[in-house]
């Protein structure tokens, strides 16, 4: 009977069940939340205040971040759809940081980043840069081998056509 009332669904995918406290942020404030099972594309998670369905959240786990959109909610817990597969193993795995980061002073209150932006995108444009410069040398240089095998290949070919007859012309040069 059941069966038959399945016929037609697709299989529900497999779940892992866990209990990994992690931070969420919903909007401008931040709330400890517990993540209780984890298919590839999304999880259940338990929270005091959960968010409603339809909102985007970032669930983080030390430095894994996860980001998604509430798709259901039930009392205290509700379910996220991430765009992105989940590593279940790395998040096991990810230890949770032993404390919060330290304010210091009021741009650090406002960002919380050790770069700003500028220096961020002036490293990425560097190393972009790098790369480009090498791959540049890299397939000039494999061109330059590719050219050179090649001529090798043609000096042999012409070498082993040219061979032949010089050899017949000397023996028939040489014979008394």
């Amino acid at each position: 009977m059941l069966a038959k009332m399945q016929a037609g669904f697709r299989p529900r995918e497999e779940r892992i069940t866990v209990l990994i406290p992690s931070r969420m942020r919903l909007g401008a404030s931040w709330v400890d939340v517990v993540i209780h099972n984890v298919p590839s594309r999304g999880f259940m998670a338990g929270c005091d205040t959960p968010p409603e369905p339809g909102a985007y959240i970032e669930v983080r786990r030390g430095t894994i971040v996860l980001v998604g959109r509430v798709r259901w909610g039930k009392g205290r817990f509700f379910g996220v759809q991430t765009q992105d597969r989940i590593s279940i193993k790395a998040l096991i795995d990810e230890p949770r940081h032993a404390s919060r980061p330290v304010k210091t002073d009021e741009h650090q209150a406002q960002e919380r980043r050790a770069e700003t932006r500028m220096m961020h995108e002036a490293r990425m444009a560097r190393r972009v840069e790098r790369s480009r410069a090498f791959s540049s040398a890299f397939q000039y240089a494999i061109m330059g081998l590719a050219g050179l095998a090649a001529a090798g290949l043609g000096a042999s070919f012409v070498y082993d056509s040219l061979v032949k007859p010089t050899a017949t012309l000397s023996r028939a040069l040489d014979v008394k």
